[in-house]
């Protein structure tokens, strides 16, 4: 065997393979209790966002074409009219069903183990600080106050355009939310996830006229320890820069 056949990567895709025989072993790790549904800071203070502001923009087809990841942010500010329009884009509750609600974006079992913080670093009306958004009832959370602008900009690997963005998302996994129904195979479920609402979040943002770009490189325990997730049940798993295109 190769020797790259023998790392990690190859191993989890040909050890989480779905066959007749397989696909219903349940793993040698017992029964996972389900989490809950949503993650909330009850105690934490809360910004509620106003409503989104559903504009008419260039059309599907137009927007698909003009997508591309933009690095280069100017000094302006976004409105929390603007932000909370993209964040709605990218994850909204779009239909009421049962415990989950259905989303823009679509989830493997309408698990929905994704979730977002915010680094807000230019935001007409939001202080600076790290933020969880709250799906649910569509309010910011406050973790904590703060510039945090270079330190996300050193653990994304020294990315400037990280520091220069209005805003940073962070998507992280809530694992067990997908372990506890596909076990070992969650991970692969839970990228995808991640795929499709950073997607959401680009066509919104070129909608806009905004610049977006995602980002997979960055040191994944800096930017836990500063999100105060322990980066194993909850870990951080994607980016994505937003701010005004610098023109």
């Amino acid at each position: 065997m190769s020797s790259y056949k023998r790392g990690i990567a190859y191993q989890y895709v040909k050890e989480t393979k779905y066959d007749r025989e397989s696909i219903f072993d349940r793993g040698d790790f017992g029964q996972i209790p389900r989490p809950p549904v949503y993650k909330t800071y009850p105690d934490n203070a809360r910004i509620p966002l106003p409503r989104p502001d559903f504009e008419e923009t260039d059309s599907l087809w137009g927007i698909l074409n003009q997508r591309r990841s933009k690095r280069r942010y100017s000094a302006d500010p976004i409105s929390t009219t603007t932000l909370a329009t993209v964040l709605w884009a990218a994850q909204g509750i779009t239909l009421p069903a049962r415990d989950y609600q259905f989303r823009t974006a679509p989830s493997a079992g309408a698990l929905y183990p994704v979730e977002t913080y915010l680094s807000i670093h230019r935001v007409s009306d939001l202080k600076h600080g790290i933020y969880h958004f709250n799906v649910r009832d569509f309010v910011l959370e406050e973790i904590t106050q703060g510039n945090f602008s270079n330190h996300m900009s050193r653990a994304a690997l020294g990315q400037a355009m990280v520091g220069r963005a209005a805003v940073l998302f962070i998507w992280t996994a809530m694992v067990l939310r997908s372990m506890w129904k596909y076990r070992n195979r969650c991970i692969r479920y839970i990228y995808m996830d991640a795929g499709h609402i950073a997607q959401n979040l680009q066509l919104a943002a070129t909608a806009l006229g905004l610049g977006c770009c995602t980002i997979g490189a960055f040191y994944d325990q800096e930017i836990n320890a500063m999100l105060e997730i322990d980066g194993e049940e909850e870990t951080a798993v994607y980016l994505a820069a937003v701010g005004n295109v610098y023109v």
